[in-house]
């Protein structure tokens, strides 16, 4: 299992170079489908949805698909995610992703779908592959638009994730959530990753 947990995608060198040597290709060789199912729900300005396809230009990742499993009528998203060799997880609202990805059974593909794959974690993306998106509910973060009450998730990793420390999310709230959080709590700011690769975490 290769999982890229980032809080705002591929921001820079360090993490473009960790997502090239986990794909073991050349970035122009690789292919992404990018699942934009979290930022559906969220409104204003979208320069930070608009910048996590530049960056991946930025550092050569120019083969791009964009796969939405919640889509009505998308009736082949299997077989597009199955082409590709990242799976590259949105940002936008953690509940909205959550409940659309039990509903389309785009969570039970990927549980059984990425041996031979690289997960990405946008935000949102990242809590989704966790065992849990509580967290997302912090002062600052998602409001729980669908009325989601089970939080489990992904489970890909045994520990939580929290982004956008301190820019979204103040640290002395994110501390006091580590306190009484059932697993292990990792909290990035928005230039950092953390690149899993089986049981070891860098």
């Amino acid at each position: 299992m290769k999982l890229l947990l980032t809080s705002g995608g591929v921001r820079n060198e360090a993490i473009a170079q960790a997502l090239v040597d986990m794909t073991a290709k050349p970035a122009s060789e690789t292919k992404v489908c990018f699942i934009p199912t979290a930022a559906n729900v969220e409104t204003g300005n979208k320069d930070w949805y608009i910048g996590q396809f530049l960056n991946l230009w930025r550092f050569g990742f120019s083969w791009i698909d964009i796969v939405d499993p919640s889509a009505g009528g998308v009736s082949d998203w299997k077989t597009r995610l199955a082409e590709a060799d990242v799976i590259f997880v949105s940002g936008g609202n953690t509940f909205h992703l959550l409940e659309q990805s039990k509903k389309s059974g785009f969570i039970d593909w990927l549980a059984k779908n990425l041996k031979d794959k690289v997960y990405v974690g946008s935000s949102a993306g990242s809590l989704f592959a966790t065992p849990t998106i509580a967290a997302a509910s912090l002062a600052g973060g998602d409001q729980n638009l669908t009325g989601l009450l089970d939080f489990e998730a992904l489970s890909l990793v045994p520990f939580e994730f929290i982004p956008h420390v301190p820019s979204f999310f103040a640290l002395e709230d994110v501390e006091a959530y580590a306190k009484t959080a059932k697993h292990p709590v990792y909290a990035l700011d928005d230039t950092t990753a953390l690149k899993v690769i089986n049981d070891d975490v860098e």
